[in-house]
């Protein structure tokens, strides 16, 4: 493996190595070099932004110390190949192979701000150079283990099948900070439901895959749920559950209690996660104290996460306990229990959610508590959420149930398949809500479609009518979503059905659910294949 700094140093090397590359390379590598003018030839590059992109044959030619863009040519959307993928939101160009001599590498390189240039962060040997210092040598050839604390920076590459033996921890805790560094196409194994990866508050998680190449954490045999322990992100933002006047409220992970989560800043930073699987995660440490696929713990609005799948986890999908953290394009399918499920104080927000429950399997789309113990404590968890859409199966319980003093504002989504849709529970629940007529905009659900088996529940403590309360807010409607699968069908009331949300996260939006129409289906390529198969069952 080599690792580059930024500057002369790392393009000299990357220099070195492309004079060396010759045109009868056999690698269909997705860009060339030639030494003659000092041009890098990318045939086709993939520019994101957002759910959509762009395709463009670029070049890029050595400037002294970088490679400025020197052409960029529009071509037809040319996915399902090897390519270059440049991300607009973390300007990185990713080149997941340079054929150089008889090898291949790939190249990471970062866009200079302000200008056209790119300086080389990664240059990394596509095929396995053994084990680094920081890992064992694993089982089978090409495998490495992580296992214990580690407190240095790490980057975990394609070119190595990474084993996570019990838990791994990036960091201390708000000590010896360090990143975890993923690359595109990287993947992680659990052996065992105890193996767990888990980045502790004051450390990061940078793994940021790409459509073509995402990251996988799984387990061994990809077969059922909980084959490994999941991952898990623990931050410094503000959670409830204290006593009053403990300030900044810290407590401890109800399945890992020795582990510490929560602070005082709604901005902090754990990092990034993009187009990345976790699969068949799941692992109760304890009875009714599980890990889930994805555990955020106290993450702050700092941290980036979009386009992550989830499917198949033993427990939650993905699950907030307090924190601001923001999530896009999510997937969450054949989740053993709750999908989506929050509590603690959450007051993040979430857009373009899809859920897609297994049909002999599974509990609810969403749980959502403020906490259990006190229904009233503050922060209140109060999630703003957009653009989701939840597809039950009769062996589940509820699409949402909202209980125990949560907050929630909610757009733009639409609930089917499950023996119920809507579910308020609770006194403190409904008392936050106010009354149809007089809600307090604490809870409220607007331009929402809900077609179940019974369209709502009325929990313990209804001081009032969820019916009552879903048809006294504007647009929304019980009638059929005509969806053909996830996707809205020709002449579906989603399409037209939306409304923007006032909040700069949000992508503006004049439809319902996670998907605009027919042609926006966002989970192509990146997501586990498994997906696809299940809902084509619909």
């Amino acid at each position: 493996m080599i690792r580059l700094k930024n500057g002369q140093a790392g393009l000299s090397i990357i220099s070195a190595l492309m004079l060396s590359m010759f045109a009868t390379n056999s690698h269909a590598a997705a860009a060339t070099f030639d030494p003659a003018t000092g041009v890098v030839d990318m045939p086709v590059v993939e520019v994101l932004n957002g759910a959509s992109s762009t395709f463009f044959n670029a070049q890029l030619q050595i400037d002294g110390d970088a490679l400025k863009l020197v052409s960029a040519i529009p071509i037809p959307e040319a996915k399902g190949q090897e390519r270059v993928v440049f991300d607009l939101a973390t300007t990185a160009l990713h080149v997941p192979s340079i054929g150089v001599g008889a090898d291949e590498f790939y190249a990471k390189l970062q866009l200079i701000p302000g200008t056209s240039r790119f300086s080389v962060a990664q240059l990394v040997n596509n095929s396995f150079q053994g084990c680094p210092d920081f890992a064992a040598p694993g089982p089978v050839e090409g495998s490495c283990l992580l296992s214990g604390e580690y407190n240095q920076n790490i980057t975990l590459t394609k070119n190595t099948q990474w084993i996570v033996s019990g838990g791994v921890f990036i960091g201390g805790d708000n000590v010896n900070s360090a990143t975890l560094t993923i690359n595109p196409g990287t993947q992680i194994f659990g052996q065992q439901g105890a193996d767990f990866l888990w980045i502790r508050r004051g450390s990061k998680i940078m793994a940021e895959g790409t459509p073509d190449h995402p990251i996988v954490m799984s387990g061994p045999s990809q077969q059922a749920a909980g084959e490994w322990g999941g991952l898990v992100l623990s931050g410094n933002a503000p959670v409830n559950g204290c006593n009053v006047g403990v300030s900044p409220c810290e407590i401890p992970f109800e399945a890992v209690t020795s582990e510490i989560f929560g602070g005082n800043n709604p901005e902090d930073n754990s990092g990034l996660i993009k187009y990345t699987q976790i699969l068949f995660a799941g692992f109760a440490v304890r009875p009714n104290e599980e890990l889930n696929g994805l555990t955020l713990n106290g993450v702050g609005s700092g941290t980036v996460i979009d386009f992550v799948h989830v499917h198949e986890g033993l427990d939650d999908g993905v699950e907030m306990f307090g924190g601001t953290v923001g999530l896009k394009h999510l997937v969450l399918s054949n989740i053993g229990d709750d999908s989506l499920d929050w509590g603690s104080g959450w007051t993040g927000k979430a857009q373009f959610v899809l859920i897609k429950q297994a049909a002999d399997d599974g509990d609810r789309g969403i749980e959502a508590d403020n906490n259990e113990v006190n229904n009233d404590i503050t922060p209140r968890a109060k999630p703003m959420l957009s653009n989701m859409t939840m597809i039950g199966a009769p062996v589940a319980t509820q699409g949402i149930l909202l209980r125990r003093g949560t907050g929630a504002n909610i757009w733009n989504s639409v609930i089917t398949g499950f023996p119920d849709c809507v579910s308020i529970d609770g006194e403190a629940t409904f008392l936050n809500a106010g009354a149809p007529g007089n809600l307090t905009g604490e809870l409220t659900m607007v331009n929402s479609f809900v077609r179940c088996g019974n369209n709502f529940l009325d929990g313990n403590g209804a001081t009032f009518a969820v019916a009552d309360w879903f048809t006294a807010q504007s647009g929304n409607s019980q009638e059929d979503p005509l969806l053909n699968g996830f996707l809205p069908a020709a002449g579906s009331p989603l399409i037209l059905g939306g409304a923007p949300v006032n909040d700069a996260f949000f992508d503006i939006v004049d439809y319902v659910g996670a998907f605009k129409d027919a042609d926006d289906d966002w989970t192509q390529e990146w997501t586990f294949n498994f997906l696809h198969d299940a809902v084509d069952n619909l």
